[in-house]
């Protein structure tokens, strides 16, 4: 995402808590600056994208934090995937100093940030959004206002939640095709051109089939946004059977293989059945 800005012409700074984006990030012509605050009042937008909420508040709070640097007239735009109440906090935070916030989670993984095609869900004023979206076309192809403050997560935390539950069932899927004689790579091709295709058969299948699990989006992550989805559920009363379903699944896989990609959520049932799944 950064080196796409730096090859708009927008004069980009990074900090970050690991050296290793960092370096690539300079390599793409970025400078480095100190501190969250440092960062803040060096520029006139500031975008993070961060894994936890208490990361949020760990970058965003604080004497070295975001807000500690901001001031009136620029521009937060938040890509990580966290919760409403945590986005709202940020907001009204920002807003005494005069600073506008935008939450904006994005999807398409790796894969959609170096082509430059994420999707991008925004919430936040309309204001903020028509002054973020130049810079958001820099890396994103198909970028839509939700609404208000947390609404772009609110999309999000739909479409992780709905992971979940994808990857689970391709799981059986894949392994099912086996045990009853089917290469599943036959069968991925046929449901692709079928009813019953989701965008997560393409995310797993060459990972599952070529044994290839490094994360891209880690089971961990996917459990953390499955639960602030299953959080904010709870709190508007909306009974989600399924998607529980799909959770404990995602929970099992965990475990042993939290740190690998989603399309590793097979192994467990993989161990169950005696069943491996490898390309022919």
């Amino acid at each position: 995402m950064a080196k796409h800005l730096i090859d708009q012409g927008f004069d980009t700074y990074v900090v970050s808590r690991s050296r290793g984006p960092i370096e690539k990030a300079i390599s793409y012509g970025a400078t480095e600056a100190q501190t969250p605050k440092e960062l803040m009042q060096l520029v006139d937008v500031v975008m993070t994208c961060l894994p936890l909420p208490q990361t949020i508040t760990d970058v965003y709070e604080g004497d070295r934090g975001l807000i500690a640097g901001a001031s009136s007239g620029k521009l937060v735009i938040d890509h990580s995937t966290v919760n409403r109440e945590t986005n709202q906090r940020v907001k009204e935070l920002l807003s005494e100093k005069g600073t506008l916030f935008l939450d904006a989670p994005v999807s398409g993984g790796p894969m959609g940030a170096k082509a430059g095609t994420l999707t991008i869900m925004c919430g936040g004023e309309k204001e903020a959004y028509e002054k973020a979206l130049p810079i958001m076309n820099a890396y994103g192809e198909y970028i839509v206002h939700v609404g208000p403050t947390g609404s772009g997560t609110v999309v999000k935390l739909l479409n992780n939640m709905l992971i979940g539950v994808h990857q689970a069932a391709l799981a059986e899927c894949y392994i099912m095709a086996k045990k009853a004689g089917v290469d599943p790579a036959i069968a991925y091709d046929l449901i692709k051109r079928s009813a019953g295709f989701s965008k997560s058969m393409d995310w797993s299948v060459d990972a599952i089939l070529d044994r290839s699990f490094e994360a891209r989006f880690s089971i961990d992550l996917l459990h953390k946004d499955i639960g602030l989805a299953l959080d904010l559920a709870e709190q508007i009363d909306m009974p989600l059977d399924i998607i529980k379903l799909g959770e404990r699944k995602v929970a099992e896989a965990k475990e042993k293989y939290g740190r690998e990609d989603v399309s590793a959520i097979v192994k467990p049932l993989e161990e169950k059945t005696g069943i491996t799944l490898t390309r022919r």
